[in-house]
């Protein structure tokens, strides 16, 4: 049966799943922990363990994350499900925010990290982009030596290096290592069809954002699977094709951000 990512990176994804037989797992974000804090007037350990309690099984967190943060979701059982990192490459060489990351995965035992490499310029030249993206190659073989799996997402904004197919296409074709985290929201931004993204992508998926809009022309987010995103589609066939990593909840801007992590899980869960 098809596999969802390249033989470069299979070992290190699937061996720090679940066995072939289980299904995906369910992530959310810590900053919508933080949220449903800020709205539900309570403290980040309280928020916390209500997601937990929902059933959430893992929480994707950034390599900035504060160490008491980290403890507090150790502490109520989340598993690492992924880190992210953002480095401004579009800026030039940036040593340092890497070893940060790559301090921070060795340190608390992440596996895989999500690289959002920033925004280029306004009138950046063809030479500037290129420099970015070896920027980028260049980082993940030297993750991939430390056992670190690398991936970009599509992003939302016409500046980014990873915008739409062409141009993640082009980071890919650099170096077998770096894989993608597909966002189910983000290519409906850049004027692409989800599904036709997902199909083109499938190879190289580790990670998955589980996000949905309104509509195409409404680009707030709402829980996973009430939107226009056909993510039922997605994650059915992620199962079927074998998929046992994470499926990560993400609705930045919800104005109910705890009861929408609630619909979401729900609606995600019956899917599997």
């Amino acid at each position: 049966m098809k596999k969802l990512i390249p033989f470069a990176i299979a070992a290190l994804c699937l061996g720090s799943c679940a066995s072939q037989s289980a299904p995906p797992k369910i992530s959310i974000f810590c900053d919508h922990i933080w949220t449903i804090a800020h709205q539900e007037g309570i403290s980040f350990p309280e928020a916390a363990a209500r997601i937990r309690e929902i059933g959430y099984d893992g929480v994707d967190v950034r390599v900035l994350q504060r160490p008491e943060e980290i403890r507090t979701l150790d502490s109520l059982g989340f598993a690492h499900a992924c880190a992210i990192a953002d480095i401004d490459y579009g800026a030039g060489e940036q040593p340092e925010m890497e070893e940060t990351a790559l301090r921070f995965m060795k340190e608390y035992g992440y596996a895989r990290l999500l690289l959002v490499p920033g925004l280029m310029p306004d009138g950046s030249t063809p030479e500037a982009r290129a420099a970015a993206r070896e920027r980028i190659a260049t980082f993940t073989e030297k993750a991939a030596a430390q056992g670190v799996m690398v991936m970009v997402e599509d992003y939302d904004n016409p500046r980014s290096l990873c915008y739409n197919t062409a141009r993640i296409d082009t980071l890919l074709a650099l170096s077998t290592e770096l894989g993608i985290v597909f966002d189910t929201g983000n290519f409906l931004f850049a004027g692409e069809d989800a599904l036709a993204s997902y199909a083109h992508f499938r190879d190289r998926i580790g990670h998955v954002h589980l996000k949905d809009r309104v509509s195409p022309d409404d680009m707030h987010c709402v829980p996973a699977g009430s939107g226009c995103i056909p993510i039922a589609d997605i994650v059915r066939d992620l199962v079927a094709s074998d998929y046992t990593g994470w499926l990560t909840v993400e609705q930045y801007g919800s104005r109910q951000m705890l009861s929408d992590s609630q619909t979401a899980y729900e609606n995600v869960r019956n899917l599997l």
